[in-house]
């Protein structure tokens, strides 16, 4: 008899080397492993190298494919999460410069870096109206199916022949990303069953 293969549902395998079944601790372990504002800098290096004729060339091409593989898990969990309402904890706009709503619990980054840029001020107090408008805006295997070419076309010497609006598509997974932080920031307690630390 064959024993049944688990079903790697947010594709974690590929990036933390163990199936995460949990959206929020897929959110939780990106995080970990690079700050927000560090994968708002990826998305636009990689659409950008995406759309020219040349190739990544900043770091290490792998930083691109390892990247492009954390993004994917991440919008994958953000589509579990579509039909959320609002989460537990109750925010409003007096909240906004508020850093235990918006701040990292790691030491390696900073309010300032913390700081969402592109949610609106509505977003900010409810990050899964994010969520809802990334997947009415286009389905989630279309915005597989692009983030994956545009990587692909990061690292090739013949680019620039994706037929998506670079710009808005940068908007939409900037704030994807800004709204899985948030969430992660306020909701998630834990990592792998560690507490996460509060440093202020």
């Amino acid at each position: 008899m064959k024993e049944k293969s688990s079903k790697d549902e947010f594709d974690t395998q590929c990036w933390y080397y163990s199936e995460i079944s949990d959206p929020y601790q897929v959110f939780a372990e990106a995080f970990v492993h690079s700050e927000m504002f560090h994968f708002r800098s990826m998305i636009k290096k990689i659409l950008h190298y995406a759309e020219a004729d040349e190739i990544y060339k900043k770091k290490s091409p792998c930083d691109v494919l390892l990247y492009m593989k954390i993004i994917r898990s991440v919008i994958k969990a953000a589509h579990h999460l579509k039909e959320k309402k609002k989460g537990p904890i109750e925010v409003s706009e007096h909240h906004v410069f508020n850093k235990n709503y918006y701040c990292s619990h790691l030491k390696t980054s900073t309010e300032w870096e913390d700081f969402p840029r592109f949610v609106s001020m509505k977003e900010f107090c409810n990050p899964y109206k994010v969520f809802k408008k990334f997947f009415k805006c286009q389905p989630l295997e279309k915005w597989l199916r692009d983030w994956e070419d545009a990587a692909d076309c990061a690292l090739s010497e013949f680019s620039g022949g994706m037929e998506i609006d670079m710009i808005a598509t940068y908007t939409h997974l900037a704030k994807l990303v800004e709204a899985a932080h948030l969430i992660n920031v306020r909701e998630v307690n834990h990592i792998g069953g560690t507490l996460k630390n509060r440093f202020y």
